[in-house]
């Protein structure tokens, strides 16, 4: 045999061997238990605690198949909660927190961490704390419960630290759907501009293919873009928010019903249930070159109010599209 290739297989031989000797002794000495932090089976799991320092707690639970509620109040965010299920099912062990660390990452650990309780089939499986990222940002360091040993944890095939993925905010967690109802529940949907009310419209949803249009005055026009309509029913059903304003009073949404709205989007189901969304202006507060305070119309975002008692950011590039003029619909 070429003596290169032999001692190239030799070095790999080496090599292995030191390999194995290392991680033997990285994990050889540390129970299975304290660093088994994944929970694969995410199918059974029908409940989420998270709890912070700060008192600041967030219970998610799932009411069906893809659908979770949050606090017991509002309807999740899906992608949330995918990427967070996706997290638990696969995370991982990276190494031991370094010696010279350990006291210090413990600590941390202890006063400034995320509880985690996973529940499946109504039955606690698995608690642990979620800490800070390493220095480096690729690793989480991480405590089971009842463990006094720490751990820097990852999720394989993912660069990044995972500590954001177990936040804490509700109006985070909650969907940003406005009407959060079926296609096939929906009536009608009416668009009222109250600063030139003849471009006001109503669609009404007979079916799945058939469509009706009538103006302002309710009176039916009869030709129409049907695909036209059925696409913009669709697109308002389906828009979503930017963010919700929770931090706010109902002097806000008082001081702005003294405005006309941009639109109001009214919403209807077959079983008589109404819903309404009233888009304002916002401004966007600058200062000219006098350093003097100026108001400007935001051209990015607007307020939103649903219902007429929960305040929102909603921006022009989601509604651009859906506040259309009837005479868009009217075939030329």
């Amino acid at each position: 045999m070429n003596k290169k290739i032999w001692l190239y297989l030799v070095f790999i031989v080496l090599l292995i061997f030191s390999a194995v000797i290392f991680f033997t002794n990285q994990y050889g000495t540390i129970k299975k238990e304290l660093r088994d932090f994944a929970y694969e089976d995410t199918a059974s799991i029908n409940k989420i605690f998270l709890a912070n320092k700060n008192n600041e707690t967030i219970l998610l639970e799932r009411i069906s198949l893809n659908k979770w509620m949050v606090n017991k109040k509002y309807v999740a965010r899906a992608d949330a909660i995918k990427v967070l299920l996706e997290t638990i099912a696969s995370i991982d062990v990276k190494s031991p927190v370094p010696k010279k660390s350990l006291e210090q990452v413990t600590k941390l650990l202890a006063t400034r961490s995320t509880k985690v309780e996973l529940y499946a089939n109504n039955k606690l499986v698995k608690t642990y704390y979620v800490g800070d990222p390493t220095p480096d940002h690729l690793g989480t360091y991480m405590i089971l419960e009842n463990s006094s040993v720490p751990f820097i944890v990852h999720k394989p095939g993912f660069m990044g630290y995972l500590t954001i993925r177990y936040f804490t905010d509700e109006t985070e967690w909650r969907d940003v759907s406005i009407f959060p109802i079926p296609i096939p529940q929906v009536y009608s949907i009416s668009v009222e501009y109250p600063q030139k009310i003849e471009n006001s419209y109503t669609i009404v949803r007979k079916s799945a293919r058939q469509y009706e249009l009538y103006n302002f005055k309710n009176e039916p026009i009869k030709n129409f873009d049907t695909i036209l309509a059925k696409e913009t029913a669709i697109s308002i059903i389906k828009s979503k928010i930017s963010r919700w304003i929770t931090k706010t009073s109902k002097y806000k949404i008082d001081s702005l019903k003294n405005y006309k709205p941009i639109a109001n989007i009214h919403l209807k189901t077959v079983d008589g249930k109404k819903h309404l969304l009233s888009l304002y202006q916002k401004a966007f507060i600058d200062r000219d070159t006098n350093n003097n305070i100026i108001a400007e119309p935001d051209p990015d975002t607007m307020y939103g109010i649903i219902n007429e008692n929960e305040i929102t950011l909603c921006q022009y590039f989601t509604f651009d599209p859906i506040l259309i003029k009837i005479t868009d619909f009217i075939k030329k």
